[in-house]
């Protein structure tokens, strides 16, 4: 990553977190803050404008655009089942990083939750999920490979929900969750960049093909003021 691009995500965060609120600070005091020159930090103010993030005044201060901040944080429909690369496009560029990616026997609890055999293999994932090169999301994924077969870092580098639906071809049924807050543990705190005393939002879930046949049994964690769950009445 650039380091014009470096400041602009560094900026982004202190937006979301809340230290930036109307207006940013100006250039001349931003590029003796991050010891750069105007111009790499007249770069990283143009990416924060092509996202809508921000809108420069000219001869004036750089206004925050409040109304498009919700474009970082991950809203998500608890009755749907989408990817988190489907739920972001509107705002910006998810890139994941595969902490762990394997296969092996499932566990006893494992094979009731998926309707498997004792020596049917699953995927064992961990991802780190990345919005505008920010940590977001933390991702623990069973996946089972007789029904999802074909899984490859490439895949989980992209969008294992795009791979589903786009070559093989399987459509998506219902999801069954629970949601839950709970306090950070050593992974939330080195992969999603959280404090001890920051809540963490955990989504535990049983995910079903069209035909009723469970492909995943997951847990998401999503720091505290990066993601929202929104939940529709159906009636």
């Amino acid at each position: 990553m650039k380091k014009y691009e470096q400041i602009a995500t560094e900026i982004e965060r202190k937006i979301i977190s809340g230290e930036y609120k109307d207006f940013l600070p100006k250039q001349i005091e931003l590029a003796k803050e991050y010891d750069t020159s105007r111009v790499t930090i007249s770069r990283a103010f143009n990416l924060l404008k092509d996202r809508e993030i921000i809108d420069p005044i000219k001869g004036h201060w750089t206004k925050i655009k409040s109304k498009n901040i919700s474009k970082l944080l991950i809203d998500s429909d608890a009755n749907k089942t989408n990817g988190f690369t489907n739920h972001s496009l509107g705002g910006g560029i998810v890139t994941s990083h595969i902490i762990a990616f394997d296969q092996r026997m499932p566990t006893d609890e494992e094979c009731q939750v998926l309707r498997l055999a004792k020596d049917d293999l699953v995927y064992d994932i961990i991802r780190q999920r990345l919005l505008n090169g920010i940590p977001a999301k933390l991702e623990y994924t069973i996946m089972p490979v007789k029904v999802i077969p074909g899984i490859t870092d490439d895949i989980l580098h992209k969008s294992i929900y795009g791979y589903i639906k786009e070559h093989l071809h399987l459509n998506f049924g219902k999801a069954n969750r629970i949601i839950t807050a709970e306090k950070p543990d050593a992974y939330d705190i080195k992969y999603l960049d959280c404090s001890k005393d920051d809540p963490v939002l955990c989504v535990r879930q049983i995910k079903f093909l069209d035909d009723n046949t469970p492909f995943e049994y997951s847990e998401t964690r999503n720091k505290y003021n990066y993601g929202s769950l929104m939940i529709y009445d159906s009636k």
